[in-house]
């Protein structure tokens, strides 16, 4: 099969070999089928400067953080400028927009001006909510408005859940389109009888609340034949970090996705302390390997 000669654009806040987040996975997924129906692959993100692999076909286009607007909440208006530079060298036929943020916006802007086809897709509980304006953070009202302009203008609207698809539909009048999200199906897993292997995993901030976690450990770690384990990025935890190993809980950090898979093949339990998800990449995956999940809060369609 000859290629399309279609260019596909994503823009997400950050890349998946940078960034191992479910809206990263999941872009990065699409971005995979798109290439085997043989669509030009772009992507525009905002980069640390750190390093990252890119083993896809898909062009990268990093714009550089300042350290001033992530001081100011990581606010991505600033970076209008950049992301319509890229975007008219690029002139795509499609661009694929994942989590609400101002670059939501600026992307549909450019769509509207040049006959481009615009999908947004939402990655979290925020992006569906009806938002105040923070008057004492003025300086976030700009990535607010950009991001609701976004959203009304969007051609095509996918919600994660029924859930988000409702709220699309109160907070701004549209119609959005449910697609869960998608995994590799895996083998066939046998769980080990040794002990009882309880798994937290996710990016460590307050939204995540991985103290919590450490207080269960601390609650019911004399029990025995318990193995805790918590995965993701610790980012300035540390105080948290050395009173979870003195509660015999195993930190790996952050780990490749494959690594993640191979956690859970032979784990018990995930348990999720979050107090808001969109929909969860770690309950799929836990599910698809046998693994019941444990949810204090997050409960994507009541299921």
């Amino acid at each position: 099969m000859a290629d399309t000669g279609k260019k596909l654009v994503f823009i997400l806040g950050s890349y998946w070999e940078q960034c191992q987040g479910g809206a990263e996975l999941q872009a990065h997924y699409l971005a995979l089928e798109a290439q085997r129906q043989r669509w030009c692959t772009h992507y525009i993100f905002l980069s640390n400067n750190d390093k990252y692999r890119n083993d896809t076909k898909t062009i990268l286009y990093p714009i550089i953080k300042k350290n001033l607007w992530n001081k100011l909440g990581n606010i991505k208006y600033p970076y209008a400028g950049n992301l319509l530079r890229a975007l008219n060298r690029l002139k795509p036929d499609v661009i694929y927009q994942r989590s609400g943020m101002a670059f939501t916006g600026i992307a549909a802007y450019y769509a509207q001006k040049n006959n481009c086809r615009f999908i947004f897709h939402a990655a979290k509980e925020d992006d569906v909510q009806p938002v105040a304006v923070p008057w004492k953070r003025f300086y976030l009202i700009p990535e607010f408005k950009l991001m609701q302009y976004g959203i009304r203008k969007a051609g095509i609207i996918i919600a994660q859940t029924q859930m988000q698809a409702k709220k699309i539909a109160e907070n701004y009048g549209k119609t959005a389109m449910v697609i869960p999200n998608g995994h590799p199906v895996p083998k066939d897993c046998k769980k080990s009888r040794a002990e009882i292997i309880i798994l937290w995993i996710g990016n460590w901030k307050p939204v995540k609340q991985p103290e919590i976690f450490v207080k269960l450990a601390e609650k019911i770690g004399f029990m025995g034949k318990l193995h805790f384990i918590m995965v993701g990025r610790k980012n300035n935890y540390d105080e948290l970090v050395v009173k979870a190993r003195r509660n015999n809980i195993e930190v790996m950090g952050e780990i490749p996705n494959d690594k993640v898979n191979e956690l859970l093949e032979n784990a018990h339990i995930l348990v999720n302390t979050s107090k808001h998800e969109g929909f969860s990449n770690t309950f799929i995956q836990a599910w698809m390997r046998r693994v019941p999940v444990i949810s204090l809060n997050a409960d994507p369609d009541a299921i």
